[in-house]
């Protein structure tokens, strides 16, 4: 398909082979009867790893509009979401291109290693406390629209088109649409997808490009780049997280929880996002301390 080309490991993402840190840390913890130091290794599984059942989150508002003015000509506004707004050869899959989230949802089974044994849990409590963690256990945001949007171009004396906003040369604009989800896809392929603006006679109309495709053409969100004779920019600038594949905000440790143990918190962070064969609704996430 045009707007989702072969993906690969983008930014933050690590492979499973990865190696977990060995040097042993110490937590200063206070015992009822005295203050002792305890080896963290010694009271903290080295890994958590929780399956987690995808959920992807729709838009709640698909009547946002976008406008474009080009040469002083205001050209009729469309329907941002309407899939008979986006420009021929731009089309495929465009309401699988429209959520604002995919949620992941801990599912009450688990695994950990402590020690060097693996053992199994259900629910949220283990051995040495109870896990905490949120309703969804991770919430994958994707950058929308949320108000109408309106562009303006123009060709100058030199031959330059100013784009405003946000008032730059020879540029194309990209913004947040939403992320790219459908059942059984590779999770790299979970990713935020923009769009541009442009025009079909008197009709403003809009083209989706994914991340992916932007990452192939060197000229990948946040920073953009030169394509051809243009500059692709992003407006407003995506945040991190935004930008990065489901799997690579996991690895990116954007995934939070923590044990309730008789000696306090103790926060992990995920490193890890895979899929499970046979559950294409399914993933685990790895978590360390």
């Amino acid at each position: 398909m045009h707007i989702l080309p072969p993906s690969f490991f983008h930014e933050g993402y690590e492979p499973s082979s990865v190696e977990l840190n060995q040097e042993e840390g110490v937590l200063e913890i206070s015992h009822p009867s005295e203050c002792v130091l305890i080896e963290e290794c010694k009271i903290v599984p080295e890994i958590l790893i929780l399956r987690c059942v995808l959920r992807p989150l729709p838009l709640m508002d698909k009547t946002i509009k976008a406008h474009l003015i080009s040469e002083g000509e205001s050209l009729k506004e469309t329907l941002l979401y309407d899939p008979e707004s986006v420009n021929y050869g731009y089309e495929l899959e465009v309401e699988k291109s429209q959520w604002q989230g995919v949620a992941l949802e801990y599912a009450g089974i688990g695994r950990g290693v402590h020690q060097g044994e693996s053992f199994v849990f259900y629910g949220k409590d283990i051995a040495i406390g109870k896990i905490k963690c949120g309703s969804p256990l991770y919430l994958k945001p994707f950058k929308v629209e949320s108000n109408t949007y309106q562009e303006r171009s123009t060709t100058l004396v030199s031959g330059q088109v100013l784009i405003s906003p946000p008032g730059i040369l020879d540029s194309r604009v990209l913004r947040g649409y939403g992320g790219y989800y459908k059942e059984g896809i590779l999770l790299e392929e979970i990713q935020q997808v923009y769009y541009a603006l442009t025009s079909t006679h008197t009709q403003t109309r809009i083209r989706l490009f994914s991340s992916s495709f932007l990452h192939k053409q060197h000229t990948p969100p946040p920073q953009g780049g030169k394509d051809s004779d243009q500059y692709i920019i992003y407006n407003p600038v995506p945040q991190r997280e935004e930008s990065l594949t489901l799997p690579g905000a996991v690895s990116a440790g954007y995934a939070h929880l923590s044990i309730a143990t008789e000696w306090g918190d103790i926060p992990f962070s995920s490193f890890l996002c895979e899929p499970i064969p046979g559950h294409p609704t399914n993933v685990n996430i790895y978590f360390k301390p």
